[in-house]
């Protein structure tokens, strides 16, 4: 965001979300009834399986369009790989995308290629939202429910792989979850009314809420007993095994982090990377139910937003 103050203010009435709230995809009016929502979002390998990273990291791409409430429609892929590289690993990746994305109703249409000596695939995401039923991070109010649909953990248990000490069978449901889209989760926060969400990515859960704190206005209470955790992670920790998004993200984060008398252990979890996580959903306590009827999924209450302290995350064990 630094980089970025130093760019003009963009002056256009009809964009009606842009950087200033730090939110998953920027939004821009069409007429009265309908906008478009736009992002981009590339990653490196998650895994081995080049047809599996390739569904990965559309579905991380695509989330960013259901974090606001949209219906993701067409996309471009964006790919870096080595000029040396197997045209066959490449055709993989892109035939994971692909399937992806036609899972979420998406037509790719084209795209880019460029030579990078590390691999990277993403897709520029544009879709169709109504102007008046954003999904913002701005809109959190004192008394609603935080939510969270997918375990977290990921990016630490994904982390023993690259160091050679992976237990396969914990990253079979880590993997799982990453290839999952986050559609229903969406649709359901969208008939419950949900008053802000934000997916959790590489910023991980504390920075992504920290983002949403100060754009609401609001503070945000998170209980760390109620967080649905990938099991093995916090084993992985307690080894001594953390991936670098954890030293990241507390530089980035913690001064604005409260972390009071938690375990240390989760103390790190929380700001650990993620890749292709859940949604954090923020909605009124009365429309919890008709979450509930909606979504299959686990989506446990993991804390509450609350006036005090804006712009901050108070931690409670």
């Amino acid at each position: 965001m630094q980089a970025l103050s130093i760019l003009p203010e963009v002056q256009d009435e009809k964009l009606l979300v842009g950087i200033n709230t730090a939110d998953d995809a920027g939004v821009y009016r069409v007429n009265e009834d309908l906008a478009l929502v736009y992002t981009v979002d590339l990653l490196t390998p998650v895994v081995e399986d080049p047809y599996t990273y390739g569904q990965i990291a559309v579905a991380n791409s695509i989330s960013d369009i259901y974090a606001m409430g949209g219906s993701p429609k067409l996309a471009l892929n964006v790919i870096g790989f080595p000029g040396n590289g197997d045209p066959e690993v490449l055709g993989l990746i892109l035939k994971g995308g692909q399937d992806k994305a036609e899972e979420a109703g998406v037509r790719i249409i084209g795209g880019h290629t460029f030579a990078t000596p590390e691999i990277k695939y993403g897709l520029s995401v544009v879709g169709y939202i109504n102007p008046k039923r954003i999904i913002s991070n701005a809109g959190a109010q004192p008394g609603d429910l935080l939510l969270l649909t997918k375990p977290i953990g990921k990016g630490t248990l994904v982390q023993t792989k690259l160091v050679g000490k992976a237990d396969e069978k914990k990253l079979e449901p880590v993997i799982k979850s990453m290839v999952q889209l986050n559609r229903e989760a969406s649709e359901a926060m969208q008939r419950a009314g949900a008053h802000a969400a934000t997916d959790i990515t590489g910023y991980g859960l504390v920075g992504h809420l920290v983002e949403l704190a100060e754009a609401s206005k609001i503070g945000i209470e998170l209980e760390v007993s109620k967080l649905p955790i990938h099991s093995g992670a916090i084993e992985v920790i307690k080894s001594g095994i953390e991936e670098p998004g954890i030293a990241m993200n507390l530089g980035s984060f913690k001064d604005r982090v409260d972390i009071g008398k938690v375990d240390p252990v989760l103390a790190k979890l929380i700001f650990s990377s993620e890749t292709s996580g859940g949604l954090a959903i923020v909605l009124p306590p009365d429309r919890l139910e008709i979450f509930r009827k909606n979504y299959q999924g686990e989506a446990p209450v993991i804390g509450r937003i609350t006036s005090d302290h804006p712009g901050r995350i108070k931690v409670l064990p």
